[in-house]
């Protein structure tokens, strides 16, 4: 018989084989191993052949797994062929020790690796502006790919990522593992959303920001689109359209005319502060939110909203909220 165990009693304290739980597998020693280590616990000064005929494996078999418990040092041959082992738990501490020391070397060359990153990254940059065939300047992206693609020119480029959105995301931060990891190292991003789409993004916005995004609320905006500092921007081919396929420009000009759109929109948005006093409420009412929106907006409950809204409503001395809004603009015009 070749490849197996044959044992199906326990007999003369032979280990049945379905008693072996795999213990030993973590050092490479199988069940056939493992019966034969506890076999030679149990009843050592034998020789391997009478081992063998207990576990009713070939020779063959019996041979490669006494080697192997001997790599390990588990078990001794003596002289006369006979088969014994040291007290287990000086036995397998000595391995465990062994085994642990070789993963704590293993963990600091995983560290070095980690902390190296930084340096191939740069050596990939040089290496790329040196290059005779620079990107091209433009470069069609499959809708399917845009995650990944968001993710390699953040990690190609520097300054602030500038997004627009025009309609609720649909990834979660964790899908942005390279970005995310750079707004924790102080990289900022700024996203301007679309005052329409808040009420289906308000959870998509607490995590972000949770993040570190910093976000306003906009009426609206021309397109989608990112700017990855100034060195290229993520565009949709159809504009005014997210649904189809994207494309990276790289042009100077191009991506700076982007940078300025962005610009010029955020200093137009609403904030979206951490509570609902003073400006950034009225910021908010005045995009045209419901009050609905503008408590997931602010993460806030809507009878806060309202409270607050009516708070001021008496501090202006007005009886409805158009009224506010017209006393409001009133006083920014005398304060100019």
């Amino acid at each position: 018989m070749s490849g197996g165990c044959a044992i199906v009693q326990h007999r003369r304290g032979v280990v049945r084989l379905a008693s072996v739980d795999g213990r030993l597998a973590v050092l490479g020693v199988d069940a056939i191993g493992e019966a034969l280590y506890r076999q030679v616990l149990r009843t050592p000064g034998r020789a391997l052949s009478a081992h063998v005929r207990e576990l009713g494996c070939s020779d063959h078999d019996g041979e490669r797994e006494v080697q192997q418990l001997r790599v390990h040092r588990l078990v001794r041959i003596s002289q006369d062929g006979t088969l014994s082992a040291d007290h287990p738990r000086a036995a397998l501490e000595r391995v465990v020790s062994v085994e642990e020391a070789k993963l704590a070397t293993r963990r600091q060359q995983l560290a070095r690796l980690r902390d190296s990153i930084d340096q191939f990254a740069t050596d990939y940059r040089v290496g790329q502006e040196r290059s005779s065939s620079t990107p091209p300047t433009r470069e069609r992206v499959d809708g399917a790919l845009l995650t990944s693609m968001h993710e390699q020119l953040a990690a190609s480029s520097v300054g602030p990522i500038r997004r627009t959105r025009a309609h609720p995301p649909d990834r979660d931060p964790t899908e942005y593992p390279t970005t995310v990891g750079q707004v924790e190292a102080g990289r900022e991003v700024r996203t301007l959303y679309v005052a329409s789409a808040v009420d289906g993004s308000a959870g998509w916005m607490q995590r972000w920001a949770d993040v570190g995004e910093v976000q306003r609320v906009a009426p609206s905006v021309p397109s989608e689109f990112v700017c990855f500092g100034t060195d290229a921007a993520l565009a949709t081919t159809q504009w005014g359209r997210s649904d189809g396929d994207w494309v990276i420009l790289r042009d100077p000009m191009v991506v700076a005319a982007f940078v300025e759109l962005f610009d010029r929109l955020w200093a137009g948005a609403a904030t979206a502060p951490d509570d609902v006093d003073g400006d950034g409420l009225l910021d908010l009412m005045r995009q045209g939110l419901k009050d609905e929106a503008i408590a997931r907006v602010l993460g806030v409950s809507l009878r806060t909203v309202r409270r607050r809204i009516a708070a001021l409503m008496d501090a202006h001395g007005v009886e409805t909220r158009f009224q506010l809004a017209l006393e409001v603009a009133e006083r920014a015009d005398r304060n100019r």
